[in-house]
């Protein structure tokens, strides 16, 4: 009781002590915000006493008597303040004032030596009774009230700290005037502190202390702090806040708490409460005895009939704990009706039925709906390109097995591993179904890509028309020679000649557009000569446009038609840039897939000396980012806590045991199980797929072959490789969904050796 007692009065007081900090944040606050409107505030200062704003700083100084001083910075670390000397009497001996002067001015501005601080002492007519300057390296820029006030738009508090020509404590406010560089402060002193802490002692050994976070004393109900003031008690330092507990100071026993007032710019300011224990106790220690000797009577004679009826009423909410237990693991099928003679607890126990049946109806539809999503989404994905088939669906099914499998293993490190809820197989799946999600953020222009200059068409009929341009040219300088009376034989043989080396040269684009060859520098050197021929453009090429378009064209490349250009070229068109890239966020998220730096290079040179293929870097990491953008789209999904894994099983599928995958790097360490046997659902389906046009389905044989190489290479986990094998789950997906001249006799032994 006397716990309680003194819990709730502490409680209580910090409340009180709290609201009147509060109150006097508000009127802090609010006398910035309406200063901030005043016009003459959001200019720099120019003059040495500038009227205007002295008489609205003391209009305010003088409202109330606990503000100490008002003061502006500008960005430029120029300051301004207005000091009310009646503050302290302190004051005129630190600034060495007239004893006449009632305000004091302060203003720095200048640059390196030329900066100066000018004080300006005022009488209560704001006549200018003396004025003196000297040199100060002051910047109001480096001051911790400028650099919190100038990253917000809202007004900040400092914590309590000894304002060093008062030495009194007080609290800075500060806010940055908006749209400007200016940040306007108050100095408020905390004298009225101590008399409120006095005044709320609710008993008379209470004591109550504010301190700062080092443990330093602001206030106390005891004596006026001044100065740096000492040291609380470091019991009150390493207690848990907002919770009493028992303290002992010497042969003294005490109850004690500690709160946070505030919580502002990073740092704390708390209140200690504590009070004498025997004092607290006092007044219940008499009525003690008599309470237990009371409540032992009475619960002797309440036994045989508490007995009697408690287990009346104990049996039955018994029952309905372990039906309420079924619902809260989700056991809705297994709930049933408890029988019992109360009323309330037979209703009861019918209305767990009802709502356990209700509940699982409204679950199993919202999975049904979820997974419809999912599959719509996969469905889409699947349907936006031929190249990717029927890949969605089936990585699904080939992982599910697999992990099944995984679960049932008793040796190696799989013996640990097993889902062992429903919950956790349905995560798994989803996962699977959602692993390729972000392909649909993918063009299907670069995934479908078959030739070097392919964009969303095929660009080697522009260049074939050039050389048609070409051949045309040859065949009317051929004419105008004869016109001319030239040779006609010679003639014929040059344009002959030209038409054939012509003929070479297209057929030479033509077959490295395919991209069936690696391209070594000779054939690269090739195509560079190729391009330096030259055609005659008579038409302008901005014109029919879209603005999209027109903005990749620079204005340097604008020249007098007609123009003559090269056969083949890499133009500043050509070149998509990359913008709004969040590199930091990049490299946070933990992402290492090296970034170009174009968004996409179009430039038919460059596009034809690929090496191998027929994708340039930036086609194929557009393709890589199918795994970034799956993550950060599934990242951003509120996942209920059986579902949270989902980002992990879609986003690692393309990941290695030691380090080489993508998007980030990841080695075994970092590989989950389930994250290992998507890799080789995904890989396996897409080597044995065989609804992709842009290649032939491989047969069993074919594929585990490539799979033991990347078995070897670490690519693939070698444990889950073997059971893959073993347990003949590559047959059994073979024998639904792969063509039967795909499934040859396989020796698994050639395989796990």
């Amino acid at each position: 009781m006397a716990f309680s007692a003194t819990e709730n009065a502490f409680y209580q007081t910090a409340e009180k002590i709290t609201a009147d900090m509060f109150g006097s944040d508000l009127l802090a606050k609010e006398m910035l915000y309406q200063m901030q409107n005043y016009p003459a505030l959001r200019k720099p200062v120019t003059e040495m006493l500038p009227m205007e704003i002295i008489t609205r700083f003391i209009y305010t100084l003088k409202r109330n008597n606990n503000i100490y001083a008002i003061y502006k910075g500008d960005s430029n670390g120029d300051f301004f303040e207005v000091i009310n000397m009646q503050s302290s009497s302190q004051l005129f001996t630190h600034y060495e004032a007239p004893k006449e002067t009632r305000w004091m001015v302060i203003g720095i501005k200048g640059i390196g030596e030329k900066r100066t601080r000018t004080f300006s002492y005022l009488d209560t007519s704001l006549s200018l009774i003396l004025r003196r300057s000297e040199p100060s390296n002051f910047m109001a820029t480096s001051r911790p009230w400028f650099q919190q006030a100038i990253v917000t738009d809202k007004a900040v508090r400092s914590d309590p700290y000894t304002f060093s020509n008062l030495q009194q404590k007080g609290i800075t406010y500060s806010m940055r005037v908006e749209d400007t560089g200016i940040v306007l402060a108050l100095d408020f002193t905390l004298p009225k502190l101590h008399m409120l802490l006095k005044n709320l002692k609710f008993a008379e050994s209470s004591e109550i202390v504010m301190f700062d976070q080092e443990g330093i004393e602001i206030a106390t109900s005891k004596e006026l702090v001044s100065g740096q003031g000492k040291r609380v008690s470091e019991i009150f330092l390493q207690s848990e806040k907002d919770k009493v507990f028992a303290m002992e100071e010497g042969d003294e026993k005490r109850f004690a708490m500690v709160t946070t007032m505030s919580r502002e710019n990073g740092s704390n300011t708390y209140l200690g409460i504590s009070v004498d224990t025997d004092e607290m106790l006092k007044p219940y220690l008499d009525n003690i005895a008599y309470s237990l000797l009371a409540a032992l009577l009475l619960f002797v004679l309440s036994i045989p009939f508490v007995i009697l009826v408690t287990s009346q009423i104990v049996r039955p909410i018994k029952a309905l704990m372990v039906e309420n237990e079924k619902i809260m693991h989700r056991h809705f099928d297994e709930v049933i009706t408890v029988k019992t003679n109360i009323i309330e607890l037979s209703q009861l126990s019918d209305s767990l039925v009802t709502m356990s049946k209700s509940i699982n109806a409204y679950q199993e539809a919202q999975k049904e709906l979820m997974d419809s999503f999912i599959r719509l989404i996969a469905d889409a994905i699947d349907a936006k390109s031929p190249y990717t088939g029927g890949h969605c669906k089936r990585v699904p099914i080939l992982a599910t097995m697999l992990v099944k499998e995984a679960g049932k293993a008793d040796t190696g490190t799989l013996k640990a591993f097993s889902f062992t809820t429903k919950d956790e197989m349905e995560e798994f799946e989803r996962g699977a179904w959602l692993h390729d999600c972000g392909k649909i953020t993918t063009p299907e222009y670069v995934v479908d890509k078959a030739t070097k200059l392919e964009t969303i068409y095929n660009r080697i009929h522009e260049i074939r028309t050039r050389f048609e341009v070409i051949w045309r040219d040859i065949e009317i300088a051929y004419l105008e020679g004869i016109i001319k009376g030239d040779n006609q034989e010679e003639l014929e043989r040059w344009r002959d000649e030209e038409h054939q080396a012509l003929t070479d040269d297209f057929r030479f684009v033509a077959e490295t557009n395919i991209g069936g060859e690696f391209m070594s520098e000779a054939r690269k050197d090739r195509i560079q000569t190729i391009g330096k021929r030259t055609w005659l453009r008579r038409f302008d090429d901005r014109l029919g446009l879209s603005d999209t378009e027109l903005m990749r064209y620079s204005e340097e490349d604008t020249a007098t038609l007609p123009v003559r250009e090269n056969l083949l070229g890499d133009r500043s068109e050509h070149i998509v840039k990359r913008v709004d890239f969040d590199e930091e966020g990049y490299e946070k998220a933990g992402f290492k897939l090296d970034v170009p730096t174009h968004l996409y290079n179009y430039g038919e040179i460059y596009n034809l000396c690929i090496e191998k293929g027929t994708l340039s870097e930036e086609e194929r990491f557009k393709i890589q980012e199918h795994v970034i953008m799956s993550i950060r789209m599934l990242e951003q999904l509120p996942y209920t806590d059986d579902m949270k894994r989902i980002p992990e099983y879609a986003g690692t599928h393309h990941e290695t045991l030691i380090g080489t995958g993508y998007p980030r790097a990841l080695n075994a360490d970092d590989l989950s199980i389930p994250a290992r046997i998507m890799a080789i659902a995904d890989i396996f389906e897409a080597l044995t797929a065989s609804d992709r046009p842009y290649k032939k389905g491989k047969t069993l044989s074919q594929a585990l072959k490539i799979m033991r190489s990347m078995r070897d290479d670490q690519h693939i986990d070698a444990e889950l490789f073997e059971l893959f094998l073993r347990s003949g789950v590559y047959r059994r997906y073979a024998n639904e969904h792969l063509k039967k001249e795909q499934i040859d006799e396989v020796d698994i032994e050639l395989y796990l050796n």
